[in-house]
């Protein structure tokens, strides 16, 4: 069994791995930085945020680690106005075998 506290370290891990978010909008890729993020009792949530100032059409969310690479990749299909922000939400289940 996976430990609160090891949950807890898993999640200080990933935290420190992380560099910032990338989120293509129109075809333009726009990086910033990562919200927050949250460790719970099973679970790492990695949260980014676009303000009011970006508008149009949301096809991607990526997580980039500090080695440049891809950590997480979600696609995605949405109209963003400038009406509000968008906070987008990344799920990581913490499992044992």
């Amino acid at each position: 069994m996976i430990t609160p506290q090891g949950i807890s370290l898993l999640g200080q891990l990933i935290k420190d791995s992380l560099l910032n978010a990338r989120t293509t909008v129109n075809g333009k890729v726009i990086e910033t930085a990562i919200h927050r993020v949250e460790t719970t009792a099973d679970t790492v949530e990695i949260y980014t945020y676009l303000d009011e100032t970006v508008v149009g059409t949301i096809t991607r969310h990526q997580i980039i680690a500090k080695d440049n690479t891809v950590f997480l990749d979600k696609r995605d299909s949405v109209a963003k106005t400038d009406e509000r922000g968008l906070l987008t939400r990344f799920e990581l289940k913490i499992k044992e075998d």
